[in-house]
């Protein structure tokens, strides 16, 4: 067997082996991405307001109470992490929401942040026409040791 034909053969199978190693460790990235993003982004997860409502963001979408979960695009520029600025992708007009911008404001307390509604990207970049203003907290957490309802005597 001369030089080349060894060459050859070991080639085709690494040529066979590279393909099947880029697809077992490509989920495994987007995992860690996605883990990564999620403890970056604090606005993911539930939240409530004064009136009752109930908001839940996920890394792809925004729900409000019932409704339809709505696709929107993080389109943050230039923050401190003060501030994201989301834009709604299929919304609809019965949409809890009356525009398609969204800005989110922190404050020094992680568990709220104050969300502003746009029709428009230039006013949620100048902060201006804000259709309406919403403030968001963490629901409290549930304590698992104690039980639910008064105590019996």
């Amino acid at each position: 067997m001369t030089y080349l034909s060894r060459f050859s053969s070991h080639f085709s199978r690494i040529r066979f082996l590279l393909p099947l190693l880029a697809i077992m460790f490509v989920p495994a990235t987007r995992i860690t991405a996605t883990a990564e993003e999620e403890e970056a982004t604090p606005y993911y997860g539930d939240w409530e307001n004064a009136h009752g409502d109930k908001l839940q963001i996920t890394s792809g979408s925004i729900q409000v109470n019932e409704e339809k979960p709505i696709r929107y695009d993080d389109i943050t520029e230039d923050s401190d992490g003060s501030f994201f600025v989301l834009q709604l992708k299929d919304q609809s007009e019965s949409s809890y929401f009356e525009g398609k911008f969204l800005r989110l404001a922190f404050g020094k307390d992680p568990d709220r942040f104050t969300m502003s509604i746009y029709k428009t990207l230039e006013d949620a970049l100048k902060k201006q026409n804000e259709v309406k203003h919403v403030e968001w907290s963490a629901p409290p957490e549930e304590d698992e040791g104690e039980p639910e309802g008064e105590p019996e005597e």
